[in-house]
């Protein structure tokens, strides 16, 4: 009888945490310097990302959703880029989903500051999608 778990002992976890890091803490870097230009060029009562969006909440959510999913691109173009002696394909890919959602959960419990990038239902379903929109030739193999 084959063992259903033996997939997920074959995948590359340490490299897939290592890609979701340096996807993170590239994403943070840019939100950290996004935070820093809007403090610079916009007035001080308008420091509030969510009055400056065209479209009030629901502006907002949509900003949220499409940079989530350029997280979950960038995660896969790093893969592709920075290790690209890792098969990718769709279990590869689910893996990475779950590295990236571990990762981004632990950087809430830091105390960087969370702009744009950071764990909420939306994102993690933005991210998905930008991650298997970006991946789509690996999961359709």
């Amino acid at each position: 009888m084959r063992n259903p778990l033996w997939r997920l002992k074959t995948l590359p976890w340490v490299t897939l945490l290592q890609n979701a890091l340096l996807t993170v803490l590239l994403a943070t870097l840019l939100d950290i310097a996004l935070l820093g230009i809007l403090m610079i060029f916009a007035n001080p009562g308008a420091a509030n990302i969510g009055l400056s969006i065209p479209g009030g909440i629901f502006g907002v959510n949509l900003l949220l959703l499409m940079i989530a999913g350029g997280v979950g691109a960038l995660a896969v173009t790093l893969m592709e880029r920075i290790f690209p002696n890792v098969i990718l394909d769709a279990a590869t890919l689910w893996a990475l989903v779950g590295c990236l959602g571990i990762v981004l959960f632990l950087k809430t419990l830091t105390p960087i500051p969370i702009i744009l990038v950071g764990f909420s239902r939306l994102q993690f379903i933005g991210m998905i999608f930008g991650l298997f929109a970006q991946g789509r030739h690996y999961w359709r193999r």
